[in-house]
């Protein structure tokens, strides 16, 4: 049992500060069911979210905001559980990034990436268990997962 005065239990905490800036990325709120995205569009909405990078940190182009509120995903690596997605289009991955994918059978799925062939993708869970594969003429969206926001 700890027992103390007024003047014996204080604690002094550093907060060691850090450069930031925040960016507007463009975010898609009205993504359904039925519908494909479309990367080359996002900026042409006016809404935006306001992320926030820290030094060093460097936002690839045509990086989106994505809310997932009612979005129907194929989830092997737990991101549902945040309410923004962070995207970043690309075309190359290193094997066991976290991707975000779309068929074009607009089929949204979430998962750690794997070359099979040079035709096809494994989606594994997060303890590398092969979930899914997929062929790259299916795919008619792929992005890394960059980061899940939680809004509280």
């Amino acid at each position: 049992m700890l027992t103390c005065n007024a003047n014996d239990c204080l604690e002094v905490f550093k907060i060691q500060l850090e450069p930031t800036r925040i960016v507007k990325l463009p975010i898609i709120t009205d993504l359904k069911f039925d519908q494909l995205i479309q990367s080359e569009a996002v900026n042409d909405h006016d809404d935006y979210y306001p992320y926030t990078i820290r030094e060093g940190e460097h936002i690839f182009p045509k990086t989106f905001a994505l809310d997932s509120l009612d979005v129907a995903i194929c989830d092997y690596i737990g991101i549902k559980s945040y309410p923004i997605w962070v995207v970043e289009p690309r075309q190359m991955f290193i094997e066991g990034d976290r991707v975000i994918l779309q068929t074009t059978d607009r089929r949204l799925f979430a998962g750690k990436s794997k070359l099979l062939t040079n035709h096809s993708l494994i989606l594994r869970n997060n303890k590398d268990v092969n979930c899914e594969v997929i062929d790259f003429a299916d795919i008619h969206f792929i992005g890394r997962f960059a980061r899940g926001i939680s809004i509280t």
